[in-house]
């Protein structure tokens, strides 16, 4: 029997993953494999079409285990397995006893791998062709060890193709992984999913909280659940949650809520019920009949707001989730890929997801994970609605990142640490694009310059709590031979606590001052000559002042370009580089042990190691 997946109703990636798996197995004899896919990406739709096109090893062979841990991924598994085949189907889960008679047998982990359970033992290993296993990042546990030794899966000259999904596929995982699967055949990335649209865009804004997490403990990787809910299961943080839910979420239809325990999560939903939410928890505690229904009921649309701790990471399948709160941090990138993940499904009645990223002491906790640090970007970053795609296609185009979004209140403002982040940038401070169409340039904490050639420059600062506005011009003077140069310093009888009226009123005092014609040939980011090649003269001075600059950064820039690069080391930008060039080389060698360190969490296609 050889395989063909030609099935119309599937994904193009989903026709490729079965076909590279079925490949691998007929070809090239890996008969354990496992792939990573992200959540949302159709993991039991992709493993239900499969089962049929495997071929049986021998005559009778044609039987296919489907393992899973929790009673949500087998009825998952059940259905949709029954949507895309006409094979007879078996659950074997606590009360539901299988007779063992079934092409498909929908197994939990539980029931089959519980030590001295006898259940397993109705099963003949030689009437099996595969075994599935749903969230096979788990396999590692004892319970499926079991399994795979009785049915002889656990040596790599097995009779059946073990086939693993998960999305959470990890190299940190290889040694507890090996003893299952042998080869990585297949990955795609969540950011590659969300830019093809198989998965919807999210939305972030991360909050950051004064709260201390340097004190709490840590375990197997990550914090330690109880010492963590002490410092964060707290009045004044759960209001701060909730009320930034009102703030920024309230329009949401489906908010989903990720706590530490469950003292946490009873708190969290205490506070929405106090805000006059109708918002409900649910928890390993909960009845699995209520927790069915609450679930089902949230599913429908009926309440706003759901709070769990450890229940929905995985397995969860309700599309319409609209926001996701992070109030629960992690060092764990799985973890968090995980929760996030929850709203990433498709649904006609959304068109993003939110996600709430609340951020607890950064810099105390280096090996935190937050949004910014799962997608490679500078973890001290703030992000205010920052869509998820934009930033994919920036990261994919450029080294650094200088985030530009279409509404100006929505860009996040970026200090750049080296000279040359900026060579790309031939309009200035981006961030101020809303506010004046002027080339403003930022060279220092709160403080703006713009040149005004002949003119001179003005410097807007903030001091003790408001914006002024100084203006400095140079004059050369020759005395008694020699040619001396001065600065005439003005304070411009502009004041304000607000940075968009100084730059509106600055631009106006230009206009005036200089002529409207002048202005816009001097300071306008529009004018025609910033477009022209660089002056011989400008080349001279930034390789003067810029002995690291290469010929290649060099024939990058223009003329406007070369004019800002020059101004802000004029105006002490300069300076700040330095000093944080410094900085750099004191953590440099932290940095390249985080770096390693999450170097392991990558996927890579091929065989385990």
């Amino acid at each position: 029997m050889r395989y063909s997946s030609t099935l119309t109703y599937l994904r193009p990636y989903q026709k490729e993953c079965i076909d590279t798996c079925l490949s691998k197995f007929l070809d090239h004899k890996v008969n354990r494999q496992i792939v990573s896919l992200p959540v949302g990406s159709g993991k039991t739709v992709i493993f239900s079409n499969l089962i049929k096109q495997i071929p049986s090893p021998f005559p009778d062979a044609d039987k296919v285990l489907v393992l899973a841990h929790r009673e949500e991924l087998i009825d998952q598994a059940f259905s949709q397995i029954k949507k895309h085949s006409d094979l007879s189907i078996e659950i074997d889960q606590g009360g539901r006893r299988a007779k063992g008679d079934a092409e498909v047998i929908l197994g939990s982990v539980n029931t089959l791998g519980k030590l001295e359970s006898h259940r397993i033992e109705k099963y003949n290993p030689s009437h099996f062709k595969a075994i599935i296993i749903d969230e096979a990042h788990h396999v590692a546990a004892s319970s499926y060890r079991r399994i795979l030794k009785y049915f002889g899966a656990d040596k790599k000259e097995t009779h059946l193709f073990v086939w693993g999904c998960s999305a959470t596929v990890r190299r940190y995982d290889g040694l507890a992984l090996i003893n299952a699967f042998d080869e990585i055949t297949y990955h795609k990335d969540f950011l590659d999913m969300i830019r093809e649209k198989w998965l919807c865009n999210l939305r972030v804004t991360t909050i950051k909280t004064n709260v201390d997490l340097s004190k709490v403990r840590s375990y197997k990787e990550d914090f330690h659940m109880n010492d963590l809910s002490k410092y964060l299961n707290v009045d004044s943080r759960n209001n701060v949650i909730v009320r930034t839910y009102l703030e920024l979420a309230a329009q949401r239809k489906s908010t989903l809520v990720f706590g530490v325990d469950i003292k946490h999560i009873e708190s969290l939903t205490a506070i929405f019920k106090k805000y006059g939410l109708d918002a409900r928890g649910i928890s390993s505690k909960t009845k699995s009949h209520i927790r069915a229904e609450t679930l089902k009921e949230f599913k429908e649309g009926k309440f706003p707001v759901l709070v769990n701790c450890g229940i929905l990471t995985e397995g969860t399948d309700i599309p319409n989730i609209d926001c996701v709160i992070m109030s629960r941090p992690t060092k764990s990138p799985v973890l968090f890929q995980q929760m996030i993940g929850r709203g990433m499904r498709l649904s006609p009645e959304k068109e993003d997801c939110l996600v709430l990223d609340f951020i607890d002491s950064y810099s105390q906790i280096p090996d935190l994970v937050t949004t910014p640090t799962l997608l490679g970007l500078d973890p001290t970053m703030e992000m205010k609605d920052e869509n998820l795609e934009s930033l994919y296609v920036h990261k994919k185009k450029e080294k650094k990142s200088k985030i530009t979004i279409d509404t100006p209140t929505k860009i996040h403002i970026t200090e750049y640490s080296n000279p040359f982040e900026i060579i790309d940038d031939c309009s200035g401070a981006k961030y101020i694009g809303s506010i004046s169409e002027n080339v403003w340039l930022r060279v220092g904490e709160d403080s703006y310059v713009i040149s005004l050639q002949s003119y001179g420059t003005i410097k807007v600062k903030k001091e003790n709590g408001t914006y002024c506005a100084i203006k400095r011009k140079k004059i050369s003077r020759m005395v008694k031979g020699t040619m001396k140069h001065y600065y005439v310093i003005e304070n411009l009888p502009i004041t304000s606590d607000s940075l968009f009226s100084t730059i509106r009123a600055c631009d106006r005092w230009i206009k005036e001052k200089c002529g409207i014609k002048t202005a816009n040939t001097i300071a306008s980011r529009y004018a025609k000559w910033r477009n022209h090649p660089l002056t011989k003269q400008q080349t001279n001075w930034l390789k003067k002042k810029l002995v690291s600059l290469s010929e290649e950064e060099l024939n990058r820039l223009n003329k406007g370009q070369a004019s800002n690069l020059m101004t802000k080391i004029i105006e002490g930008a300069e300076r700040n580089w330095k000093l944080k060039q410094k900085q750099r080389l004191i953590v440099e060698k932290k940095k390249e042990k985080e770096k390693k360190k999450k170097e392991k969490y990558k996927v890579k296609v091929g065989p385990l190691k």
